[in-house]
């Protein structure tokens, strides 16, 4: 129950949003909905008596007149928001990332998924394909894509001018190793108006995460000993599927294990399916670093973070570590198939001499 009372009130604090700063095309369709309600009341009328009263009511009996002024008004007010769009598109910039790391089955072109207000907007593309980049171990081939995701800032102020930066857009897909999608969302943190497409395996779409916030919660737990004086910590954010505990704990002993799950307890692909959620519950995770793992462990110089989780989320929660005062953050790789350490490789994000940088 909790979870739909949630549902309803983010809905109505969108809707109202909206009535607060209600869109020009919004305002055409409650005159078009006046006109059509008009035409409908002219075309029958309806006399009550009300003897009480010593009145009669009368239902119906629209004018014609008052439809037509409210059409033409309508038929304007929508020829200009789509003459005002045409020409801010005109006006904006979108460049579409792709972001290949994995093995390209075929995944489509992501522009042809976009919300519909970018639809309009001719894009700039910037490709990075490093197919099966989850299983190599070249770190000479793992660094050259971390260089070319680093290259994105200088791509985007290179290529067109657009009036302001409110009209600049970036739609980033990625199906790619987690520590190379936190290291995109941490490159591409501060910039405006960036929409992130998950790709969906089984029903080969992209889509971009327009479902309400369900107010799901997490909950943090330690797993095993902890200890106050550890240098380093290990933070698994175990969401699509079980992250896998005892490989943590074999290959990182010296770092106490907090795990974060979602209060349900489930695992699922594609779970979080709601922008506002994502953001909801990454902002969750980087306040309990600053508030739980920075101040009861006061060695600490670095944190090891393991996630399984869909690509737009590890996007975000690589975006929110964007902050100066974090100690050395490593997202790891996983690889259940490797024998031995299972964890092979990872992305340092805040390096603070060396910046981005490919670990073993």
């Amino acid at each position: 129950m909790k979870k739909y009372i949630h549902i309803f009130l983010n809905f109505f604090i969108r809707f109202a949003e909206l009535k607060r700063k209600p869109s020009l095309n919004w305002a055409a369709k409650a005159i078009l909905g006046a006109a059509l309600t008009t035409l409908l009341s002219s075309s029958f009328s309806l006399e009550i008596p009300v003897p009480a009263l010593d009145t009669t009511l009368t239902l119906g009996g629209g004018d014609l007149f008052t439809f037509f002024v409210l059409l033409v008004i309508a038929l304007i007010m929508f020829g200009y928001t789509e003459y005002r769009d045409v020409r801010e598109a005109d006006d904006s910039i979108l460049t579409i990332v792709r972001h290949m790391g994995l093995v390209d089955n075929e995944i489509d072109d992501l522009r042809s998924y976009l919300p519909k207000k970018l639809k309009r907007i001719r894009p700039q593309n910037f490709v990075m394909a490093y197919e099966n980049s989850n299983k190599t171990l070249n770190i000479d081939d793992l660094d050259k894509q971390l260089e070319h995701i680093c290259r994105i800032p200088t791509f985007l102020s290179d290529t067109g001018q657009a009036s302001n930066n409110a009209k600049k857009h970036i739609a980033y897909g990625g199906v790619a190793p987690v520590p190379m999608l936190a290291a995109a969302g941490h490159v591409i943190s501060n910039m405006q108006n960036v929409y992130i497409g998950d790709w969906e395996r089984q029903r080969k779409r992209w889509h971009f995460n327009s479902q309400f916030d369900d107010g799901e919660e997490l909950v943090f737990h330690i797993d095993g000993d902890d200890n106050a004086d550890a240098e380093s910590v290990s933070l698994a954010v175990s969401f699509s599927i079980p992250v896998n505990i005892k490989c943590i704990h074999n290959e990182f002993s010296e770092s106490p294990l907090h795990v974060v799950t979602l209060d349900s307890g489930e695992h699922k692909y594609d779970r979080l399916c709601s922008e506002e959620k994502q953001d909801r519950l990454a902002i969750t995770i980087l306040e309990y670093i600053n508030n739980t793992l920075i101040p009861n462990y006061s060695k600490l110089v670095e944190i090891n973070v393991f996630v399984t989780a869909q690509a737009s989320f590890v996007f975000r929660l690589g975006s929110v570590m964007n902050q100066g005062h974090l100690p050395r953050t490593i997202f790891h790789h996983y690889d259940r198939d490797r024998e031995g350490a299972k964890h092979p490789w990872g992305v340092v994000l805040n390096d603070t001499k060396l910046g981005y940088k490919v670990v073993q």
